[in-house]
């Protein structure tokens, strides 16, 4: 039986796509994250598909097709192969794709596939870590080097909630001119971090490339890293009603670490999607009055 998001049948006019990575080779702590997809959209029938704040229902308004749960290379780079030919897929296929991680290298597939479609693509990076590593344990592909990765690629990066890198990366990341919003940043004065964040996304393609450790532990405690100090949930809405806004093509979500028996970051995922979606669909709608 195929999972399906909300465990609803794939939706013939659909405009998100759902693309499960359950893909973990490179992760150096609490282990888990591939089986994260799975476990997201297994919790997924379970929330209310109608959004209070919108006053509307994405599956309705926008539709989503889900991809089939697959197993991937353990060879990193054969892997990031797959990922990127399934991105590709779905942007040819007119889908807006959303991205369920399984470690955060799978980005590096993903922003692949755009870079042949969006060369002026700009990478909105949530996450507690700056993984803007040159290497991390001998290895210069992994989760901790994915945004040094994306930034050598050429594309114009911001990275948000940042609260823990090491001194390496605030180093290169100084020497490169880095565009970062750290933590203290949000909590300190959130207005003049959300308008960085809408200065950033103004102009050109988006992809947004969210750490699920980028929120607070307390409301999100399946993760690889746990990191205190990180965004609630009411910053988060109003970076994604942001991000909505602007010129969106994709995204994705990653890093979640299901914890047995207690299945609340799962959900929590899968309320983001709905959110941001949500979002997505308001901005539709009112460009279409307009």
């Amino acid at each position: 039986m195929k999972l399906s998001f909300l465990g609803l049948p794939d939706h013939p006019n659909a405009r998100v796509a759902l693309i499960p990575i359950p893909y973990e080779q490179s992760t150096t702590w609490l282990k888990g994250t591939a089986q994260a997809p799975i476990e997201i959209l297994k919790v997924s029938p379970y929330l209310e598909f109608f959004d209070e704040e919108t006053k509307l229902s994405p599956h309705k308004e926008l539709g989503f097709v889900t991809y089939p749960v697959e197993e991937y290379p353990l060879d990193i780079e054969k892997a990031l192969l797959e990922v990127e030919k399934k991105t590709d897929l779905a942007i040819t296929s007119g889908y807006l794709p959303i991205l369920l991680g399984g470690e955060h290298t799978i980005t590096l597939g993903a922003i692949r596939a755009f870079k042949k479609h969006c060369p002026t693509l700009k990478v909105l990076h949530l996450d507690a870590h700056l993984d803007f590593r040159k290497e991390y344990l001998g290895s210069n592909l992994n989760h901790a080097t994915v945004m040094r990765h994306v930034y050598d690629q050429g594309h114009s990066l911001l990275s948000v909630g940042i609260r823990a890198l090491s001194e390496e990366e605030y180093e290169e990341a100084k020497k490169e001119g880095l565009e970062i919003v750290f933590a203290k940043d949000l909590h300190t004065d959130f207005k003049r971090a959300l308008q960085k964040i809408k200065s950033f996304i103004k102009k050109g393609p988006v992809y947004i490339s969210m750490d699920v450790d980028v929120m607070d532990p307390s409301i999100a405690p399946g993760v690889g890293t746990p990191e205190p100090g990180g965004l609630n949930w009411t910053q988060l809405l109003e970076i994604l009603k942001a991000v909505a806004k602007a010129h969106i093509v994709g995204m994705d979500i990653v890093e979640t670490k299901p914890l047995p028996h207690y299945p609340f970051t799962e959900f929590l995922v899968g309320r983001i999607i709905l959110k941001f979606s949500a979002y997505l669909a308001q901005t539709l709608k009112n460009e279409f009055k307009e």
